[in-house]
């Protein structure tokens, strides 16, 4: 199978664990994998489970060799080259020479990218010289917010990769290059697929993610202010709303909201249980932003946390009626009435609610199954 080299922005990222997991189930499939991030994330020490990635991971740098040979072929990268505005020529098709001397090192049969940024234009420029295949994965703000020379990035790349259907029809709209559905997966074992343990009903609340506009967390304050200022909520996360946040809820006089900070990926397994409802109230943003397909609904529906959430497209996608609960956007009072009536639910409901969930998620969402879908691509090309 082809060796397959995987090009991020950065690496280690906390809050990125799709690319660790896409990369650990193709490697189960049966491809070798190598690593290459543009540079380091600043200030984060990653999943743990990533470590043996990052150590494995060769990073770009100003000091990364380059093999002038690639310079007879840079005619191949020219169009593309010529086409990008966010990027100078001459830097772009350095690093892409920078690249292609590492995947040509290692390997490398294909080079999958994940978001529709510089690291995309990189991969794009290293494969053209290096005459082999290219993809890239579009995440959401990539897509919707701050893209980046979109239309050559497609029509230049063998596939591309959308993690939601509505992305899938968006890009597919914009070029004849071929997007397919590849949602983020879940890793799961053995244990998972075992019975839920038994749930106590707990009364706190969970919500996890970036303390950012998009996700929404003044509605959740908002919400609890109108259903029961005494819930207890728990927020795991960091953001540049953090201060905003912590203010809002001091306003509001909510007593039992706790700021948890970030949490490695084995957090959530470990304190599931002590929780009622992930409550995730997705937004899009003025400027465009928004989560497409949020991995932290999936694991919570592995994990058996129940899920309040939005009628994002990316959400849509997910849940059903019966294996979540989802009001519309930048709507307090509505969310308020869903936690109110989640308070309400009998533990039989919940229950048969976290079963139908779970079997939804492995069923649909798996990344050994993901891995299959992109593999097959990536031989075929």
């Amino acid at each position: 199978m082809k060796k397959v080299g995987f090009v991020v922005p950065n690496f280690p990222v906390l809050s990125e664990t799709f690319v660790g997991v896409q990369i650990r189930a193709l490697q189960q499939y049966g491809h070798t994998i190598e690593l290459f991030a543009c540079d380091h994330a600043p200030y984060s020490a990653g999943q743990p489970i990533d470590r043996a990635l990052t150590e494995q991971c060769h990073y770009l740098s100003k000091t990364t060799p380059i093999q002038l040979y690639h310079l007879g072929y840079f005619w191949r990268a020219h169009s593309f080259l010529s086409q990008q505005k966010g990027f100078y020529y001459l830097g772009l098709l350095k690093q892409g020479m920078q690249l292609a001397c590492l995947a040509k090192k290692t390997q490398c049969q294909h080079l999958h990218a994940h978001f529709a940024w510089h690291s995309t234009a990189i991969a794009i420029v290293a494969s053209k010289l290096l005459n082999i295949s290219v993809s890239f994965v579009g995440h959401g703000d990539d897509i919707y917010q701050t893209s980046q020379d979109l239309s050559a990035k497609l029509n230049h790349a063998d596939f591309v990769c959308a993690v939601t259907r509505k992305m899938q029809q968006d890009l597919q709209n914009k070029t004849n290059t071929p997007v397919h559905y590849v949602p983020c997966g879940i890793e799961y074992t053995p244990l998972h697929l075992d019975k839920l343990p038994t749930w106590q009903s707990p009364c706190k609340y969970l919500f996890i993610g970036r303390l950012v506009e998009k996700k929404g967390i003044d509605i959740l304050l908002k919400a609890i202010a109108l259903t029961d200022k005494a819930l207890s909520v728990d927020i795991v996360g960091k953001g540049n709303l953090q201060e905003d946040l912590h203010k809002l809820s001091q306003t509001l006089q909510l007593s039992n909201i706790r700021f948890l900070g970030e949490q490695s990926s084995d957090w959530l397994p470990k304190h599931a249980h002590d929780y009622r409802a992930l409550i995730a109230p997705f937004r899009i943003t003025q400027t465009g932003s928004q989560d497409t397909g949020p991995l932290v609904i999936k694991e919570a529906m592995l994990f058996g946390i129940p899920v309040i959430t939005t009628n994002l497209v990316g959400c849509n996608e997910i849940l059903t009626s019966r294996t979540g609960t989802q009001v519309p956007m930048d709507n307090p009072q509505a969310l308020a009435d869903a936690i109110h009536h989640h308070q309400q639910r009998s533990s039989y409901d919940i229950e048969q609610q976290r079963t139908r969930a779970k079997e939804r998620v492995i069923a649909q969402f798996s990344a050994q199954a993901q891995a299959s879908v992109l593999s097959d691509w990536i031989e075929q090309t």
